[in-house]
């Protein structure tokens, strides 16, 4: 800036001294003028203020006398003067005392307020000027009646103004036009009542119009001593002003002459503290530069720490303190980092390697070689959490008093045990006896154990990545595979019987768990698991036992038991449908003689036989049944009318009555049959047991070989 200072002419600087100082000068002018004119213009308006304050004072004053005047007038009921040519009675006034005449004969009339007001405004206008007018927006008088600034006024007193002052030009010239309200008091309703007026309402109000010319002449007067007052302040600013500007500028020249001999002296020396500056920019650029490569690699070091999925631990010598801890760190041991900084290392190795680490520790602070990677137990102070960690140690290279190490912990107990875990796994699945499958979310077999093989007879590779159903028999529905899907989708697990067949087509039953995996397994791939055991003995055991337990010995029918069972069935049945069965009891005719005259032997013969003919007799969907001795039982379901009934018992009744060829002998027997049907002849089992008996009585005493349905005669 200098050098280009000192580079300009000598009349340059004049210009520009001279250019500075007219500008400078002509804005001072400019801004004292604006100042002038501010206060011109609000002592204006203050004089302003002033003039409308005394002229509404003077028409509030003027209205308040009247008002008072009024007021006395009608507090005394209106007063009586003297009948005169200027004063004749009121037309308007409607008083039954109006007009009155005195002893002397003096006529007199009534002046009520309104009247007296006119007066009292014709003698204020002959002497001041002042004009007052009472008006109304409803006047009974019409030259009360208001003119455009009194409507407009007397609106605005009805919407709640009090007042109202004007400055008008009118034809007496220009004036002050004053107005305020009138309100209804209680003298006023003896006049106006009958106009519908309240008390406190406005009847109207006085207009006082004053003349302006000696009030404004004031404001005239005062505003040309505010001018000149201004403008002789602002003159003796101004030859003030001028005269500072003035010593300023000589001041400046003179301080330019003295400072000129100094600017070379001051380029010479600048130019070469400018080349100083200008390295030691340089160094100090460098410097930053170097500082924020430090700075950047520093925090790359400590995202890396900080972010890291290893432990990270830095201890000094001599006493291996640990002076340094990430997150992972001390999560490892389970504790915040400030509870394991400056804290030997020792303290958080479990007892079963400190030792161990004592040595390799020591031999490090003596400088012997020691292998960087181990494999340590880690636990808090008091031998709880116990954590497993592969470290690797590091020296830090550095000038430092007390050399640094590094240690890089990765926590491996999780993984440890995923792996005890998985060789746990796959030993029982291997060992265990039940068959296990694992199908992936499309319901491919992806796993199995050999006890699949050994029980459905399938190797591994001949089912890896087919769907589980090709072992089905056919047996069940596709209701029921529905129904087992719907449970998984549910809750997760389903358990039940299923009938498979082997490659050779062999039939077998398993009792079948399934299993659905969630989370973490589902997303290796397994979808469901399925255990499965060969219960086929167990099976045909349990129904070897069961038929023995519910079926006749010697005749293979259905016993007492299994008989009533089904009988409440076939009873259950036709109360829901509404249907109709028969039941049917059968007894042999003369069965004693036969085991008198050809002995047990021959009676269970008849016996076996009887069953079978009694079966071939009857529908595939009817139940016979051996109660005991030589009594059966027979019952049809679902009949439709008594001929069907009466058809099958006479069948039973007409093969019974065939010779049974024994071994022993041919034997001559006949049965005898009773009839009940329900719910004609009982709707509880107890009662149609006893009808079809009491039918089955009445065959045996009419002669047997015989069938009876019951009825009214069977009891």
């Amino acid at each position: 800036m200098n050098e280009v200072v000192n580079q300009l002419p000598k009349s340059g600087w004049g210009s520009l001294l001279t250019l500075g100082y007219r500008v400078w000068l002509g804005m001072a002018y400019l801004l004292l003028a604006l100042l002038c004119g501010l206060g011109i213009s609000m002592e204006f308006s203050r004089i302003d203020e002033s003039i409308e304050t005394l002229a509404r004072e003077r028409g509030s004053i003027l209205f308040r006398l009247v008002e008072l005047t009024r007021d006395w007038n009608a507090q005394h009921g209106g007063v009586y003067v003297p009948v005169t040519e200027k004063t004749q009675p009121n037309s308007y006034l409607k008083h039954p005392r109006r007009d009155l005449v005195t002893d002397d004969g003096q006529r007199l009339t009534m002046v009520n307020p309104a009247f007296m007001t006119r007066q009292i405004a014709e003698l204020a206008e002959q002497a001041e000027g002042v004009k007052f007018h009472i008006t109304s927006l409803k006047p009974i008088r019409p030259a009360n009646a208001p003119d455009p600034w009194e409507i407009e006024t007397l609106h605005a007193f009805e919407a709640g103004k009090r007042e109202a002052l004007s400055l008008l030009q009118m034809e007496q010239g220009v004036m002050h036009r004053y107005m305020a309200p009138l309100f209804i008091k209680k003298q006023c309703l003896h006049c106006h009542a009958e106009q519908g007026y309240k008390l406190g309402e406005i009847r109207g109000g006085i207009s006082i119009s004053m003349p302006a010319d000696k009030i404004l002449a004031i404001r005239h007067d005062q505003r040309m001593r505010s001018v000149l007052i201004f403008g002789a302040a602002a003159l003796m600013i101004a030859l003030l002003m001028h005269f500072v500007i003035r010593r300023s500028r000589q001041y400046v020249e003179h301080l330019k002459a003295v400072t000129t001999g100094q600017e070379q002296l001051i380029v010479e020396r600048t130019q070469a503290l400018s080349k100083a500056n200008a390295q030691l920019l340089q160094e100090v650029a460098e410097r930053q530069r170097k500082e924020k490569q430090i700075l950047e690699s520093e925090a790359r070091y400590r995202s890396v720490i900080e972010t890291s999925q290893n432990a990270i631990l830095i201890m000094q010598a001599p006493d291996f303190v640990i002076v340094f801890a990430n997150e992972q760190g001390a999560a490892l041991v389970g504790l915040a980092p400030s509870q394991i900084i400056n804290r030997p290392l020792l303290d958080f190795v479990c007892l079963q390697d400190r030792t161990l680490v004592a040595e390799r520790l020591a031999r490090r602070l003596r400088g012997e070689p020691v292998s960087p990677t181990s494999r340590l137990h880690f636990c808090r102070l008091d031998g709880s959490h116990i954590r497993v960690g592969d470290v690797h140690v590091a020296r830090i290279e550095s000038a430092s008093e007390y050399p640094q190490w590094v240690l890089s912990v990765h926590d491996v107990t999780d993984r440890l045990a995923n792996e005890r875990a998985l060789q746990i796994s796959a030993a029982v699945m291997e060992s265990a006896a039940e068959g296990i499958v694992v199908t992936d979310a499309q319901n491919r077999i992806i796993q199995v154990n050999p006890a699949f093989s050994a029980i459905t007879g399938y190797r591994p590779q001949e089912v890896l990545g087919k769907d589980p159903g090709f072992l089905s028999s056919g047996r069940h529905e596709a209701a029921f595979f529905r129904e087992m899907w719907e449970a998984l989708e549910k809750d997760g697990h389903w358990a039940g019987e299923i009938w498979n067949r082997r490659p050779d087509g062999t039939v077998y039953v398993v009792w079948l768990a399934i299993s659905a995996i969630r989370g973490e397994g589902a997303e290796s791939g397994g979808r469901h698991v399925a255990t499965f055991i060969d219960i086929t003995q167990r099976k045909e055991v349990e129904d070897l036992l069961r038929h023995r337990a519910q079926s006749d010995p010697l005749t293979d029918l259905p016993n007492r038991t299994l008989f009533y069972d089904r009988l409440q069935m076939a009873l259950t049945q036709a109360r829901r449908y509404s249907e109709e069965f028969a039941l049917l009891y059968v007894d042999l005719d003369h069965f004693k003689d036969v085991n008198d005259t050809l002995g047990h032997a021959a009676g269970d013969a008849l016996l076996i036989e009887t069953s079978r003919r009694l079966t071939q007799a009857v529908r595939q969907s009817d139940t016979v049944a051996r109660l005991g001795g030589d009594e059966f039982a027979v019952i049809l379901p679902k009949v439709s009318s008594d001929a069907e009934i009466e058809e099958v018992a006479q069948r039973i009744v007409t093969t019974m009555a065939l010779p049974f060829l024994l071994s022993s002998g041919t034997v001559n027997i006949s049965a005898s049959v009773g009839v009940a049907i329900y719910p004609r002849h009982g709707d509880d089992l107890e009662t149609i047991r006893a009808a079809a008996d009491a039918a089955l009585y009445l065959v045996k005493q009419s002669g047997r070989n015989s069938y009876r349905l019951y009825g009214p005669d069977s009891r």
